[in-house]
């Protein structure tokens, strides 16, 4: 068993939750685009029942790709998670499983515990060595390493959209996919630059707070903020009032597949998400007046009045169909 065969292991055994039953798969599904397949709800259920996390799960595929978080100029750039709190595949991994409102263990020693325990547990000593598992931080250590192995492998990175076999010549996109890429190459490339659709900057794009969220019952003191919540994203990383409510701007690839759609979930499909960054100032004729951010500083420009009519948003919506994977 190669380090890459072990992770894919691990990801998918739901016994490393407490109680068993979720798995890293649980919310980045394999045959959903890697992101949570129960798509109805905004933010992912954790392994207790009842409990909800405070933000959408984002899709792991290229994560890969994601760089360290760095600066450039006043710009934050990078870093895993919405907002962007992990350097690495193995840093992200770690989080969760130690969560409370996730998979729930109250500590490595519990996770290597089930490690230990696993039917694929003499694949760690033949990858790592056979003392592998005695130490609990070096074990779980071997266990992140090994998920981060498998999330770098080409197959979560694969470039098999119809945009790809169109940028090689393979196949020619339809009339209403390359109108949508005229609007997009105007409105959206920016900040989604090719062959990545994304710049790992951080934005605020004025997304409602959604009152519906089932973190904000969580009790204390999974949610000490209660009904009050507010989520300040990259702030609460940097500690910069011009961070407020930003969070990182994601790839665009397999966007038609990975709703629902904001940090929190708000949007329950593409074409209101899209309808929202078209007229988020100027009033929706389908959805009239958006609801106010929900942290109004930091509200960036960029989005909000981009004067696409309904013909416009069908024909962007078509382009970002290009954009999954075969």
């Amino acid at each position: 068993m190669t380090i890459e065969e072990l992770g894919a292991t691990a990801f998918t055994d739901p016994n490393l939750s407490e109680p068993p039953g979720q798995s890293c798969a649980d919310c980045h599904s394999p045959t959903n685009a890697f992101r949570d397949p129960e798509s109805d709800r905004s933010t992912s259920a954790g392994a207790v029942a009842g409990r909800f996390g405070a933000r959408n799960s984002p899709t792991i595929l290229y994560a890969a790709k994601v760089p360290p978080r760095h600066v450039v100029g006043d710009r934050v750039i990078g870093g895993l998670f919405w907002d962007g709190r992990a350097d690495s595949l193995e840093d992200q991994a770690q989080a969760p499983l130690l969560n409370p409102l996730e998979m729930n263990n109250a500590d490595k020693l519990a996770v290597v515990g089930r490690l230990r325990d696993a039917g694929y547990a003499q694949g760690f000593r033949d990858v790592f060595g056979a003392a592998a598992l005695d130490d609990p931080d070096e074990a779980f250590a071997h266990l992140t390493a090994a998920i981060a192995a498998y999330e770098r492998t080409p197959a979560l990175s694969p470039f098999t959209s119809r945009y790809d076999q169109f940028v090689t010549g393979t196949i020619k996109l339809a009339d209403p996919e390359l109108r949508g890429l005229a609007i997009f190459q105007r409105a959206c490339s920016s900040c989604h630059p090719p062959p990545m659709f994304t710049d790992y900057s951080y934005a605020n794009l004025g997304v409602p707070r959604y009152a519906n969220s089932q973190y904000y019952v969580q009790p204390p003191p999974l949610n000490p903020d209660g009904a009050f919540y507010v989520d300040h994203g990259l702030a609460a990383i940097t500690h910069d009032p011009r961070d407020d409510g930003a969070f990182r701007v994601p790839t665009l690839r397999n966007i038609a597949r990975t709703g629902p759609y904001g940090h929190n979930g708000y949007f329950a499909n593409l074409p209101y998400f899209i309808d929202f960054l078209n007229t988020r100032d100027v009033g929706s004729s389908r959805n009239g007046t958006w609801a106010p951010p929900e942290v109004p500083a930091n509200v960036s420009t960029a989005v909000g009045h981009l004067e696409l009519d309904a013909a416009g948003e069908a024909d962007l919506l078509a382009f970002l169909g290009a954009l999954t994977d075969q």
